[in-house]
């Protein structure tokens, strides 16, 4: 494992692994074995997630996409035809709202804001979301509100953009919940090139930060 990397030694492994992260045993062998290659300026922010954890996640990305799109609307001498385009996204996403509407992208932690849709209307949701995404990608691509191209390493100030867009698996499909699975920010392309080299069986660039697999993940200990 790893025989081409050398340890960086730059963090400790609460400085690579933010207070919100959840962990299984699996999750921690991985944290344990891998962090200390990675530079400073790369951190995990996600690891493993249950059920209701996933079901969390696509209130969280509700909340951040309705954010940036405002956000978005806001912009001085934005052109008409972007602007339609954009409120008409928000209100197909306002046919199926999470219950508070807001909250979940500033909790401290994962499922700390309860809604109180079924887990049905938040299925029903992410298909919403999903679509909404790849329409406001477009959006924001041709506005040039990013500029950056995806596979790269973006500026700080268009990271979130990325984020509101990036794809999102379905409540109960994700493979955080298998606990070999990362999100890791900070220097996107320091983190593809180290965990592939750490023989991660997937590394998916997202822009604002990389979903990194470890599914033969006994192979670093």
């Amino acid at each position: 494992m790893a025989t081409e990397l050398t340890e960086l030694k730059q963090h400790t492994r609460q400085t690579f692994v933010k207070p919100a992260v959840k962990e299984i045993a699996i999750t921690t062998q991985i944290i344990d074995a891998i962090f200390n290659f990675y530079p400073k300026e790369c951190y995990c922010l996600a690891g493993y997630l249950d059920t209701s954890d996933q079901f969390w996640k696509v209130n969280y990305h509700f909340d951040l996409l309705v954010t940036k799109i405002d956000e978005f609307l806001e912009i001085k001498d934005l052109d008409q035809k972007y602007y339609n385009a954009a409120k008409a996204i928000e209100n197909v996403l306002f046919q199926n709202t999470p219950i508070p509407l807001t909250g979940y992208m500033l909790d401290s932690k994962v499922g700390q804001t309860k809604d109180l849709s079924t887990n049905e209307q938040i299925i029903a949701r992410h298909k919403l979301i999903k679509q909404s995404k790849i329409d406001f990608k477009s959006v924001i691509t041709k506005s040039k509100v990013v500029t950056a191209a995806k596979e790269s390493n973006p500026p700080k100030a268009e990271k979130m953009w990325w984020l509101a867009v990036a794809p999102l698996a379905a409540p109960g499909t994700s493979l955080h919940g298998t606990g070999y699975a990362l999100d890791i920010a900070g220097n996107n392309l320091e983190t593809t090139r180290i965990s592939k080299a750490l023989g991660a069986s997937l590394v998916f660039n997202e822009a604002s930060h990389v979903h990194v697999e470890f599914k033969n993940w006994k192979d670093l200990l």
